[in-house]
């Protein structure tokens, strides 16, 4: 129901944008320039149908005017393969008005969260998207697609089932196609995460960053993930991981930060997504000690008092900071 609904739309929008293209060309006075700004205003479907029947026009503009008067009457039989041929230039620039309308998304979004700030939207087609602190999303929807760039942080996706348009979700190099499930996705520190909750996700790297999440290039190598598994892309390899409980997925949302082998460099960035730790290392090196655990994700003081446990490390004060070093 709801896509009938959007296609009658779609063509009434359409009906109405060649009538005031027509009465454009007719002339508009000021009072008709004003009106057809309101029109505009109204939606993004109805600028959209305008703008694919001025490109139609921009291209009509260029046949000459013997062509345009051999569309215009009955050509004679000796004309018969000139007229033809201006038909075929009508209809090539009709083609390329349509295609070009069917390139263009019939919706979009940007979603930024903040430091420290996590949000929940629900989407145009009811599909629901948690943002985690520091995370930058785009989402375009098209008549055959619906695709969403994670630009940076880490999302969790409840992608509502259409199989006629597949979601996908690009990520640096990676690429993840889903029907309908949930999954997670995280893109920092030069490596891509996915982690499915519930469903089946496709799983590819394409090797291009600068490729759209609907980029047709063959990928390099791909990984199919069910209930609770993840992989990992980094330093240009793609590999499965081990799986985790379904229920532990993106526990980000519930204010945990799950690390596994990770360097305290790294962990220490990810408490700052969430606010000022006032935690600094003494010496870079430091930053490579590995850290396992799960931590409160805005309590870097009870982080701060556990690191001297889990790590060979001693905090000390120095200028207003607690700096990491090593154990003497």
């Amino acid at each position: 129901m709801r896509r009938e609904r959007e296609a009658a739309n779609g063509e009434l929008a359409d009906a109405e944008a060649a009538r005031w293209r027509l009465r454009q060309r007719e002339g508009l006075d000021e009072a008709g320039r004003e009106e057809l700004a309101a029109w505009l205003d109204v939606s993004g479907e109805r600028r959209r149908a305008y703008a694919a029947h001025a490109r139609v026009d921009a291209l009509l503009s260029g046949l000459s005017g013997e062509q345009r008067r051999r569309l215009a009457a009955p050509a004679p039989t000796r004309t018969r393969r000139h007229a033809l041929a201006a038909c075929a230039v009508l209809l090539l620039a009709c083609t390329l008005g349509w295609q070009w309308r069917a390139s263009q998304p019939q919706w979009t979004q940007t979603l930024a969260s903040t430091r420290g700030q996590q949000l929940e939207r629900t989407l145009a087609d009811g599909s629901r998207l948690s943002l985690d602190a520091d995370t930058v999303v785009e989402v375009a929807y098209f008549k055959d697609r619906r695709e969403t760039k994670l630009l940076r942080g880490q999302a969790m996706f409840a992608v509502a089932r259409d199989a006629g348009r597949p979601f996908r979700v690009a990520a640096g190099q990676v690429r993840v196609t889903v029907l309908g499930t949930r999954f997670a996705v995280r893109n920092l520190y030069g490596a891509v995460e996915v982690t499915v909750e519930h469903g089946k996700v496709a799983v590819a790297d394409h090797g291009d960053a600068e490729a759209t999440a609907g980029a047709s290039g063959e990928a390099r190598s791909k990984l199919l993930l069910s209930d609770g598994q993840r992989a990992l892309w980094r330093d240009g390899s793609l590999r499965p991981e081990a799986a985790v409980p379904p229920e532990t997925v993106a526990a980000w949302r519930t204010g945990r930060l799950e690390f596994s082998d990770r360097p305290l460099a790294e962990v220490l960035a990810e408490f700052e997504r969430y606010g000022p730790t006032g935690l600094r290392l003494a010496r870079p090196d430091l930053g490579a000690l590995r850290l396992s655990g799960s931590f409160a994700s805005h309590d870097a003081a009870a982080f701060a008092r556990i690191l001297p446990r889990a790590l060979p490390v001693a905090l000390r004060r120095s200028g207003g900071e607690t700096l990491i070093d090593a154990r003497k």
